[in-house]
This record gives C-alpha cells, sequence and structure tokens, in this order.
C-alpha cells in the first residue's frame, strides 16, 4: 500500500505544464498518458484524432501537445504544421513507431519540439516534459531580457535624441547670442567713433585756437614749457596715433616716465630739471639709468630716436 501511495502522489518538486493536451488515436497509449501525467499532478486533456484535437486548442491553447503521427483525416504532421502557424507558444512532442513514414528529422523540421519513439517509458515521458518546460523558460526569459534590451535601446534612443536637440537649441541659443553681442560691439564701435570725432571737434574748435593764442609773448620760459607739455598731451588724447603719445612702460619708475616723455617732446635736459623742478644733474642720471634698462649704455644710439621706436 506505501508502495503504492508513493508511485501515485503527484510530483509537485518541479514546474510542471499546467495544461497538457494528448493526441492519440490508440485508447490504450492515450489512457497511459493520462495516467503518467495525473501522477504529476497534471490533469491533461484528451483528444481521439487531429480533428478533435485543432477543436480543443480553439477553446483554449495549451503550453505542450503530445500527438501521435499515425491518424486518420488530419495526422500528425498536419497538426504539427497548423500548431506551428497558429499557437507559437505551443511545444509539441511527436509520438511514432518504428515502422511510420515520420522520422525525427521530419518532425523537428515541421516545428516539433521533441520526439519519442514507441513504446516508452514513464521515465521518458517525464524527462521529454522536463527538457521542453526548461526550453521553453529559457526561450521566455532570453526572449524577455531582449524585450528589455529593446526597451533599453528605445529609451536610449530617445534620450540620444532629447540631448541632440538640447544641444540644437543650445546651438542656435549660442549663435543669436553671439548676432547680439557683434551687433553691440558694433553699435558701441559707432558711438566710440562718434565721441572721438566729437571731442576732436570740440578740441579743434574750442581749445587749439586759444592754445594758439597763449602761444604769443610775453611768456617766461617755464610756462612756455608748460604749455608745450598741456598742447602735446592734449593732441595725444584726441590723436591717439601721434608719435609722440606718452610713455607707460614697465620697468621704469614714475619719475623716469615723466622723463622719458619730455625727452619724446624733444626737450633738453636742462628744460627737463627746470619743468620738473629737479637738478640737471639728476635729469642726466635718471637718462642713464633710461639708457640701461633700454641696453644702449655701450653705443652711440640715440635715446630720443630709441624711445620714439618703442609701440
Amino acid at each position: 500500500m506505501n508502495k503504492q501511495n508513493k508511485n501515485t502522489t503527484p510530483e509537485t518538486s518541479e514546474e510542471w505544464p499546467s495544461r497538457i493536451l494528448i493526441v492519440e488515436d490508440d485508447p490504450d497509449i492515450l489512457q497511459f498518458m493520462s495516467k503518467v501525467l495525473i501522477t504529476l499532478g497534471i490533469t491533461p486533456t484528451l483528444a481521439e484524432d487531429g480533428q478533435d484535437a485543432i477543436d480543443k486548442l480553439t477553446a483554449g491553447p495549451f503550453p505542450l501537445v503530445f500527438t501521435d503521427m499515425n491518424m486518420p483525416h488530419i495526422d500528425g504532421m498536419q497538426l504539427i504544421l497548423h500548431i506551428r502557424d497558429h499557437y507559437p507558444g505551443t511545444d509539441v512532442i511527436a509520438m511514432t513507431g518504428y515502422s511510420e513514414k515520420y522520422g525525427l528529422i521530419d518532425v523537428i523540421r515541421a516545428g516539433a519540439a521533441d520526439y519519442m519513439t514507441k513504446p516508452f517509458t514513464l521515465n521518458e515521458i517525464k524527462a521529454k516534459i522536463r527538457r521542453v518546460t526548461r526550453e521553453r523558460a529559457l526561450l521566455q526569459g532570453l526572449q524577455q531580457e531582449i524585450a528589455k534590451q529593446h526597451l533599453c535601446e528605445r529609451d536610449l534612443s530617445r534620450e540620444k535624441n532629447t540631448l541632440l536637440e538640447q544641444v540644437q537649441q543650445q546651438k542656435k541659443e549660442l549663435l543669436e547670442a553671439n548676432t547680439a553681442l557683434r551687433i553691440m560691439l558694433r553699435q558701441r564701435d559707432i558711438e566710440k567713433n562718434e565721441l572721438v570725432s566729437s571731442f576732436t571737434n570740440r578740441f579743434l574748435n574750442d581749445i587749439a585756437p586759444y592754445l594758439e593764442k597763449l602761444q604769443q609773448p610775453p611768456l617766461q620760459e617755464v610756462q612756455k614749457h608748460y604749455l608745450d607739455i598741456l598742447t602735446i598731451n592734449l593732441e595725444s588724447i584726441f590723436n591717439p596715433d601721434r608719435r609722440g603719445r606718452t610713455f607707460n612702460h614697465t620697468p621704469f619708475t614714475e619719475a623716469e616716465v615723466r622723463v622719458i616723455n619730455l625727452i619724446k617732446q624733444k626737450k633738453t635736459s636742462k628744460e627737463i630739471a627746470v619743468l620738473l623742478q629737479v637738478s640737471t644733474g639728476t635729469i642726466r642720471t635718471h637718462r642713464e639709468n633710461i639708457r640701461k634698462k633700454l641696453q644702449i649704455t655701450n653705443n652711440k644710439r640715440s635715446l630720443y630716436k630709441t624711445l620714439l621706436s618703442i609701440p
């Protein structure tokens, strides 16, 4: 009794298909297959021929179908082709005898997942179900992974398109900003030129004539020198390209810069001393220091011409 209970207890340790259709025109084999599936915890659906199987498939597809190959009207090969075309989620295991016309290669090409030769044992049936079920699970898992991959690729493509759109928008905004900046800079140049022109005209019309009148004697020597400096500096403001423009280069000291600017105005050491209210010797010392910094102490090169050549 215990042995009988052990053999008839459903095997629930494995994940068997929930529904299995058995198609067989031999009642003995049909009952044998039914009992085997019941021992596995599966309630089978039985069909006596191909047409009966098609009708039952119409009522609801099955994960797995066992079908005999040699049946009247609609044989097993026709049933396999029908399942392949209409129920791609259904696996088929073909059952055939040695003498039948369909072999392993025929049924596999038609779309069957596996093949059993009659007669077969309980363990062989279990092994076939196990293998087909696992392969189906692996296939479904692979399909899910492929579907996930496609979703990821679609999301990446969308993100890529979004980034490209953002880049294009930023590029457009930068081009617009650059255009606006160029217009602003051009407008500023125009305004600057207009301002320079206005100041130059005012200098020529409102200041220069009076400077000329101030040049008329009687003037003291110091006054004349200061007037010359004032005239040259004003001209350098309104004409920056004038060669006599002020000098402002390092590494000269502030006092040396003042001396340099007066030298460029062709003032002598004595005149510079009077204007800066220092001794002539001090001016000579400044001139020597300037020559040293310009590296022209050991030649007869003109300090005046050297200073004018400096941009």
